[in-house]
């Protein structure tokens, strides 16, 4: 979920809109307006449920496409390796036990419905007050915050928070999905810290209301295979007990969609939530491809961008907040369970007053999983 240049390159490289073949991808969407794909079965096990979504009143008009500004982004010089962490020791995937079976996956992922927003600096985030947390929350008609609680170099690191986040929350039935980072040079290890952070209960009694993990690639220092991904995802599911473990994942361009392991995952996630930082491409344009690829595996709820990506070398300036409705309409006429922002720290007056103007009215997840 970190913002790196790999992540913008991607970005830039996808086709405008203004361009044919952006236009054939709005054209090529797999199912009308307000529905999902036909789901696809997976060996093993039955088609994946679709997710239950609500339809739009056919009497509101679509929002039109929006033209990106600051784009193409200026060239950029030529820069230095980055000097990424990773862990100091790599399990060779000869070491790693064979995968778990896929469990079910589970019937209520309500608690990812709906609108949310990311976050992973505790400080810059209402400065880590969580009454003014929820209350901004609330303001803006979110169903629920998505809070970094783990990674591979400090483990689940986040109880001190979560214990004063989670009641505060849970109050407003508002969820909280905790998210890590693990960069699965040790499956089992990061699948250890990530079943702490799910099995951790608050001093109330509270408790996640989901997790998602961020599997990102070897440009952000991890070792992704499909082997290490579904050793650690059929570990993780272990302790899910009835609330949805999510994969966050790339957004299937073409050329990811052909290297990345999402259908190897599919079987060990309740959902998917592609990164869709659109960069310099329409956003409903690259709203529409995530969906269209990605929801015959598994329920999709994707994460549209509100940040700047020009210090990372892509398009100037942050996305205006008629990118971020034209991306939550899109979505929601898709078909996805919902739809979030990267990230919190970063959003603008205008993107946090777009996302409370539109409405997505999912039913927020209650306090019944203290």
């Amino acid at each position: 979920m970190v913002n790196t240049a790999a992540k913008v390159i991607g970005a830039a490289c996808a086709v405008l809109l203004v361009t044919a073949a952006a236009a054939a991808v709005l054209r090529r969407s797999p199912a009308p307006p307000g529905r999902t794909a036909a789901p696809v079965a997976q060996p093993g096990r039955t088609a994946p449920a679709s997710p239950a979504v609500l339809t739009p009143p056919t009497t509101v008009p679509p929002v039109p496409p929006v033209i990106p500004t600051g784009c193409p982004p200026p060239p950029r010089p030529p820069q230095p390796p980055a000097n990424l962490w990773h862990p100091p020791v790599l399990i060779p995937e000869a070491a790693l036990p064979a995968p778990a079976p896929a469990a079910p996956r589970v019937q209520d992922i309500s608690a990812v419905f709906g609108k949310g927003v990311w976050t992973w600096k505790v400080k810059a985030t209402e400065g880590g007050d969580v009454d003014a947390i929820v209350t901004r929350a609330m303001h803006t008609g979110l169903q629920q915050l998505w809070v970094r609680v783990g990674d591979s170099q400090d483990g689940f690191y986040a109880a001190d928070f979560l214990s004063k986040l989670l009641p505060a929350a849970h109050r407003e039935r508002l969820s909280v999905i905790g998210w890590g980072y693990p960069y699965l040079y040790d499956p089992e290890g990061d699948a250890r810290w990530s079943r702490e952070a799910l099995d951790w209960r608050s001093p109330a009694g509270d408790r996640l209301d989901g997790f998602s993990a961020d599997i990102e690639s070897a440009a952000e220092g991890t070792e992704v295979s499909a082997r290490r991904a579904t050793v650690y995802l059929g570990e993780v599911a272990q302790a899910k007990a009835g609330r949805p473990l999510v994969a966050t994942v790339f957004t299937p361009t073409d050329r990811r969609f052909a290297t990345y392991p999402y259908a190897a995952m599919a079987p060990y996630v309740d959902a998917f939530a592609p990164m869709v930082y659109w960069g310099c491409v329409e956003p409903g344009s690259a709203a529409t491809q995530a969906l269209a690829r990605l929801s015959a595996l598994a329920p999709v709820h994707v994460i549209g961008q509100a940040y700047d990506m020009a210090p990372e070398g892509g398009r100037v300036g942050p996305p205006s907040a008629a990118e971020v409705t034209r991306f939550l309409d899109v979505a929601r006429r898709g078909g996805a369970a919902g739809a979030s922002f990267w990230d919190w720290q970063e959003m603008t007056a205008p993107q946090w007053s777009a996302l409370a103007a539109f409405d997505w009215p999912q039913p927020r997840v209650s306090a019944r999983l203290r």
